[in-house]
């Protein structure tokens, strides 16, 4: 790429943004983590409030070194995975864009890597501060208790290793945060854990944003092609086969279910092993399990991962998406997925810390529907309950009109000028008291 290109985009008013990022000409990319479509459908609506600022994304190598501008925006993947020596790579090319001052970075543990790597991050930010770049973080994952992971990470719950690693988690949190102008994350939830190692006063709630430029198909073609008859009720597992997700929990309680309320079930798993899991021996073990499970349970499918192409039949062929999950560190792209196709969802208690956000909170309130409606414990009992309910032709409108709303509200177009306002303001008490008087006014 022409030298004088990069020098286009070496200005005072543009925007360096360091994250993960999908393939080019997608969204939704195999082998990438879940925030790289975030952060480009964010950066696409971002761009499009202000279409006069320069935006530069340095990311993810995926497979080699290269540079290229796709929707005015320049991408310049320079990082590896498990690499800290990637590091000296980014800040190479921080340094070549000098002029820049706002930084952007969205943090997601999976985004860098292994343990040491993602523990470089902190200092690096600190850094940034030294070279008197105003910093913006989007943090994805606020966990203090690795325990609750101890499944996902093939280590007992005892663990003195986890007890280490949850000490060493507070001081990064503290470090990362420390000399950032900005700090958003997704969830009310994840305000009040990081609030114990960071000023509140510089955190800000922006839920996860929805894609509103999804094109609507058949889902009864995808039906066909699956063999799901048009009178089964199609419960939809979407995403990785995580055991922190739930999906063991998930075939185990519904592979013996037949009928709920008269209607066949069919429970439809879209979803293949994680890329970042997918190399470790306790992972391995976990997703054959799974596959047993599923080939010997008869109204259980399974689709593998779901290329981009497909994303939306799969989600027109569902009644309900179902999300089990066993703990909550982040906000849910599968569920903002599900949102995006206006799909009923239920939720399992481990993650209803969602329902407590101002919107979900009102939007119940105005449909004059109830938290339990939406959750279930983690058992078979419970869950079972829970879809029944949701059969419930009354409830059923409810939940649909419940996601049409949310789809509305959270949409990436919505959302983004909440990032362009905090990017403009001059401090994070102007912008969250700006931010906080908009969002009453919602209400």
């Amino acid at each position: 790429m022409k030298k004088n290109i990069f020098d286009q985009y070496n200005s005072a008013d543009s925007l360096l943004v360091i994250s993960a990022y999908p393939k080019k000409g997608q969204i939704y990319s195999k082998g990438v983590c879940a925030v790289s479509s975030f952060a480009k459908n964010t950066l696409l609506r971002l761009k499009k409030e202000n279409p006069n600022r320069k935006i530069i994304v340095l990311t993810i190598e995926l497979g080699k070194k290269e540079s290229y501008i796709e929707d005015d925006i320049l991408v310049i993947r320079c990082f590896k995975r498990n690499s800290v020596f990637s590091f000296k790579n980014l800040l190479v090319q921080v340094l070549r864009f000098g002029k820049v001052k706002d930084i952007l970075i969205e943090f997601e543990f999976a985004s860098f890597g292994d343990t040491l790597t993602t523990s470089m991050v902190a200092p690096f930010v600190l850094l940034l501060s030294l070279l008197r770049k105003n910093i913006s973080l989007v943090i994805h994952q606020v966990l203090f208790d690795i325990g609750s992971l101890s499944g996902h990470i093939g280590v007992k719950s005892n663990n003195l290793k986890l007890k280490i690693l949850n000490f060493g988690l507070k001081w990064f949190y503290f470090l990362l945060t420390l000399k950032a102008k900005h700090i958003v994350v997704l969830e009310d939830e994840f305000k009040k854990r990081l609030s114990s190692v960071c000023n509140a006063n510089k955190i800000t709630v922006i839920p996860h944003g929805v894609d509103t430029n999804i094109k609507k198909v058949n889902g009864y073609k995808v039906r066909e092609k699956l063999k799901i008859s048009k009178n089964e009720f199609v419960v939809l597992y979407f995403g990785y086969l995580t055991w922190y997700k739930g999906v063991d929990f998930l075939i185990q309680s519904l592979r013996d279910v037949r009928k709920i309320n008269g209607k066949k079930i069919r429970l439809l798993i879209a979803g293949g092993p994680s890329f970042t899991q997918e190399k470790k021996s306790h992972y391995k073990r976990f997703v054959a399990k799974i596959n047993k499970m599923i080939k010997s349970s008869p109204n259980v499918i399974s689709t593998g991962f779901v290329e981009e192409k497909d994303i939306t039949g799969i989600f027109e062929a569902s009644d309900l998406t179902v999300f089990p999950y066993r703990t909550f560190m982040s906000s849910s792209g599968p569920l903002s997925l599900a949102i995006s196709h206006k799909k009923p969802f239920i939720l399992s208690r481990n993650l209803s810390h969602i329902t407590e956000s101002l919107d979900i909170k009102r939007l119940l309130k105005t449909l004059n529907m109830n938290k339990k409606d939406l959750v279930f414990d983690l058992n078979k009992k419970s869950l079972v309950k829970t879809i029944t309910q949701a059969t419930n032709p009354k409830l059923s409108q409810k939940m649909l009109e419940f996601s049409r709303m949310l789809y509305r509200e959270r949409s990436f177009e919505n959302l983004s000028r909440a990032y362009k306002q905090m990017l403009n303001e001059k401090s994070q008490k102007e912008f969250v008291n700006s931010y906080e008087v908009s969002v009453d006014n919602l209400s």
